[in-house]
């Protein structure tokens, strides 16, 4: 690793930064103003009267054959899992007898 010098010429030369508060802090109330309405606050809720009620439940009709497909997936789904579980079952009856 080699070590550079830099002489004090080649820094910049930090002049006139100063900031003024005031000004900042008007400039940045001006723009929340003026800005999106993601920075305006939030209307604050006001409940309406319960007339209706909160829950209205939703009823899905489905066509006969809709509901024939979906029972065979249903019956499906339970083979492929009850296949499932005899492969693992196998495994550990096979697993058991070659231990013991």
């Amino acid at each position: 690793m080699q070590t550079m010098y830099y002489k004090t010429s080649n820094f910049i030369q930090h002049t006139g930064n100063v900031i003024d508060l005031t000004e900042l802090r008007r400039r940045q109330a001006a723009a929340v103003q003026r800005d999106s309405l993601a920075r305006r606050p939030e209307a604050v809720y006001v409940p309406e009267e319960a007339e209706e009620p909160g829950f209205r439940p939703v009823v899905l009709t489905m066509s006969r054959a809709r509901r024939r497909r979906a029972r065979r997936e249903r019956r499906a789904w339970t083979l492929d899992a009850y296949a499932s579980v005899a492969v693992i079952l196998m495994t550990a009856a096979f697993l058991l007898q070659m231990v013991l």
